[in-house]
């Protein structure tokens, strides 16, 4: 039975429910999957999903299709990537979803290299399995990849975070040590002046020191032009 469609029902509740419930009211929908093949016939990968789990919403890449321009028209929950062999070429369209963060990937090839398996999670990969002729229960797998993807997108944001914390100190110290060669202030009121600024502007102090560097440079430039 094929569970009916609710937009408001999470991903995660998909993964872990096996099955509909007795009365068919379980507000479950279709996982929407996509596959991309490299030698193979996607449609055949495609039935053998859909013949675990007859609900999955599977679509392929079509031939010639960029993996990225696929992803935008399938709209997919997860990536499924199935190389004949290990191809690291292959790997740079993984690497495009990755950076940006869009969603998991798993990957399934014929043979068993540990050397592709690091080159291909560096890459982006979620979940990466050797396999011949039949293909694993897909769910554990897709929960596995939705917990590693997770996990690596948070981590990334929380780098993203403090990178970002970094450069605005930098910034404002910058701008402080300015105010205080330039100008004579001490360190608490070169502080004092750029907060003032930032709540009569109703603005980020970050901001505020970025465009005080800013016209300052513009500044020193137009008096050297002057001088010259």
């Amino acid at each position: 039975m094929i569970c009916a469609r609710s937009r408001g029902f999470s991903l995660d509740a998909i993964l872990w429910q096996d099955n509909c419930s007795a009365d068919g009211n379980d507000h479950g929908f279709p996982l929407k999957i996509l596959v991309a093949s490299d030698g193979r016939q996607s449609a055949a990968l495609a039935a053998r999903l859909r013949a675990q789990h007859e609900d999955f919403d599977v679509a392929t890449v079509d031939n010639g299709e960029d993996l990225l321009a696929a992803v935008r028209r399938a709209t997919p929950d997860f990536v499924i990537v199935d190389m004949a062999r290990p191809d690291r070429d292959g790997l740079d369209s993984v690497r495009a979803l990755s950076t940006k963060q869009m969603l998991p990937v798993v990957m399934f090839v014929d043979d068993d290299d540990p050397a592709f398996m690091e080159d291909a999670v560096a890459a982006g990969v979620s979940s990466y399995h050797v396999y011949d002729k039949s293909i694993p229960p897909i769910k554990p797998i897709l929960r596995i990849a939705m917990a590693y993807f997770k996990r690596n997108r948070d981590l990334n944001n929380r780098l993203v975070d403090a990178e970002d914390r970094v450069t605005a100190r930098q910034t404002i110290e910058a701008a402080k040590r300015v105010l205080m060669t330039e100008d004579k202030m001490t360190e608490p009121a070169a502080h004092r002046f750029l907060q003032r600024r930032a709540m009569d502007q109703q603005k980020k102090l970050v901001d505020i020191a970025a465009a005080f560097l800013s016209n300052r440079a513009r500044q020193r430039n137009e008096s050297r032009g002057k001088e010259q």
